[in-house]
């Protein structure tokens, strides 16, 4: 072990003989007989514990550990004091000191105290590293979307991320509502707190209410002890709900008494609670149908719809093909520690084409099935699953895409846009973004080229 462990104490025994028993343990030990050298030695070195004698010479224990947090609120402080009462240890827990011991010491729990808080901060450590990642991984620019529709949705998340107004997404399954929802915390103010999310559908019925709100001891059989809900595990951050359109009616009136007074009890509990959290719901579902088959109350859908943000399925913005398509072949071909280059036209006619029931999360399936299947360092329609193989004719053949946009094909002058778009992205990827090249290949002026850049408000 490497975990710092600083000891004070001012009883030269008792200071020596924990140091020698925690040094025969591989902790690395430092000593101080008293408040002062104890806070010099914080300021020196950083340390994962201090055992904290409750009664030193020139400052109480209490107040010497409300100065070592005000430095290092990481560390955990291990009260020690022969004067054990239930209002030191309330004193001592209030401060935020993580236990405490009376003395004469008990070694075995000391040593189990001292790995329990280990253990604790390396979680703490682990998930700050978690949210860090996370954080680069679900910043909206990292949502790959070129189309007007999707930009406007960018936009629509700067202005909400933060406020404390409720959000509800909507969409079909995989359009990628939960990165959305994941962008508004990541772009908020509360970014730093948790993020929990739910799957209503995928709990059952019988068990939704406890997720959400908890539950007391003997609430129901196998409760055998209380329970936090996922409310106030989101307390200070945002809870996600997702496929909100399946909670049950009796969840449904407990969630609308939170979102109007901001209070919910546990099950089999009769304690108000209180909680600071921001919400953000999503579904596929048609709500207004729901509410007219008397399956989603009114009310609480006008507590959610605060904000709404709808995102369009992926046939109506196939101008965002392209771009997922070349994100997904990076992102595969590392994962899978292939060198795939590219795809072919011919490929990229049929993915156009095809009208992606389940959206964007049916193009990822696709292209990491390609990557896997394929011999070569290119995409070919022989890559395919069966399923789009089948969907190959002599139209996808062609060099030229005519996508179907919003399930039915729109005018020619639409089509030429799409078209014009994806053509002009693909010259620049090809050049490696020079526009003076790109320009060559397609035949235009570089005058002309960023004329277009422009007006196609295109992103490469």
């Amino acid at each position: 072990m490497n975990e710092k462990i600083l000891i004070v104490e001012d009883d030269l025994n008792t200071l020596e003989g924990l140091a020698e028993i925690l040094e025969h343990e591989k902790f690395a030990v430092s000593k101080a007989k008293n408040g002062k050298i104890a806070l010099d030695e914080i300021k020196k070195s950083q340390f994962n514990i201090v055992l904290m004698d409750y009664l030193l010479p020139d400052k109480d224990g209490l107040e010497i550990s409300r100065l070592i947090l005000q430095q290092a609120p990481e560390i955990k402080i291990i009260m020690m004091t022969a004067f054990g009462s239930v209002k030191n240890a309330v004193e001592a827990m209030k401060l935020g000191i993580y236990d405490y011991l009376t003395k004469p010491i008990d070694l075995d729990e000391l040593l189990i105290v001292i790995k329990r808080s280990i253990k604790e901060q390396q979680l703490i450590s682990e998930n700050i590293d978690l949210k860090e990642k996370l954080q680069q991984t679900y910043r909206f620019k990292n949502i790959i979307g070129v189309s007007g529709k999707m930009q406007e949705i960018f936009k629509k998340i700067l202005k909400v991320a933060n406020t404390e107004a409720t959000v509800l997404i909507r969409g079909e399954s995989g359009t990628g509502k939960e990165l959305i929802a994941r962008a508004i915390h990541y772009e908020s103010s509360r970014a730093s707190k948790n993020l929990v999310e739910i799957n209503c559908a995928s709990i059952p019925e019988t068990l939704l209410e406890s997720e959400l709100f908890g539950h007391e001891k003997g609430a129901f059989t196998g409760a055998y002890k209380s329970k936090k809900g996922k409310f106030e595990l989101a307390h200070k951050g945002t809870l996600f709900l997702d496929e909100i359109g399946e909670l049950p009616l009796g969840v449904q009136a407990k969630l609308l008494r939170f979102l109007q007074d901001r209070i919910f009890t546990r099950v089999g509990g009769i304690e108000n609670i209180e909680v600071d959290v921001r919400l953000i719901a999503a579904t596929n579902k048609n709500l207004e149908q729901a509410m007219e088959r008397s399956l989603f109350r009114e009310d609480l859908y006008y507590r959610l719809n605060v904000i709404p943000i709808t995102i369009a399925p992926l046939r109506e913005r196939p101008e965002d093909i392209g771009p997922l398509i070349d994100f997904f072949i990076q992102k595969y071909s590392e994962k899978n520690q292939r060198s795939i280059s590219g795809i072919s036209q011919d490929t990229m006619n049929v993915l156009m084409q095809y009208k992606w029931p389940g959206n964007v999360r049916e193009l990822e399936n696709t292209i990491e099935n390609a990557i896997v299947m394929t011999d070569s360092d290119r995409i070919d329609t022989t890559d395919l699953p069966a399923f789009l193989q089948s969907q190959i004719t002599e139209e996808s053949q062609s060099t030229v895409v005519m996508p179907e946009i919003g399930g039915h094909k729109e005018s020619f002058k639409d089509q030429l846009v799409v078209c014009e778009r994806e053509i002009i992205r693909r010259a620049l990827k090809d050049a490696k973004g020079n526009k003076t090249h790109a320009a060559r290949k397609l035949g235009f002026s570089i005058r002309t080229l960023r004329n277009k850049i422009r007006r196609l408000n295109l992103q490469y």
